[in-house]
């Protein structure tokens, strides 16, 4: 019974901090409270900047065809996602740590994790950058650069 009550107990909680205002959101909440399921595209002057949930690729994935016909590999710097153009490269940051990395799109998602909130499927090497390998899931901000800004990288 003891742990029925504390099973309701967190749906409960956790069903009330589900609906709090975005504004209401600032980094003195716990980490957990900061993910949203909504994608938000922002349009600025650089183009635009998507907000969402990030993962990586299960190693199940390690040797198929991604969606540009390349062979996938855990150790190169790709991405999946279905917001930006095949070959585009974006900037990843994860907006609790503040790290950046640079990766470009080769593979789609599955419609399915878009409804989960999930705009981006990092390799593992991407993740392990990012420091979300632990979680497994980090909201992240991602915008289009430009190839002179990969080059001087």
């Amino acid at each position: 019974m003891k742990r029925f009550f504390g099973i309701f107990l967190f749906l409960l909680v956790s069903a009330l901090f589900s609906h709090i205002s975005s504004s209401a959101r600032t980094n003195t909440w716990p980490p957990i409270f900061l993910f949203s399921t909504k994608t938000t595209t922002v349009n600025s002057s650089k183009g635009n900047i998507i907000t969402g949930l990030a993962t990586y690729y299960a190693s199940k994935f390690e040797g198929n065809l991604t969606a540009t016909g390349e062979i996938f590999h855990h150790s190169n710097l790709t991405a999946a996602s279905n917001f930006f153009a095949l070959n585009t490269w974006v900037k990843v940051t994860n907006m609790l740590t503040g790290k950046s990395i640079i990766v470009r799109i080769n593979d789609r998602m599955h419609p399915s994790m878009s409804q989960k909130g999930r705009i981006l499927d990092l390799t593992m090497t991407g993740a392990k950058q990012l420091k979300i390998v632990d979680r497994g899931i980090a909201k992240v901000k991602i915008e289009a650069v430009s190839k002179d800004v990969v080059a001087s990288n």
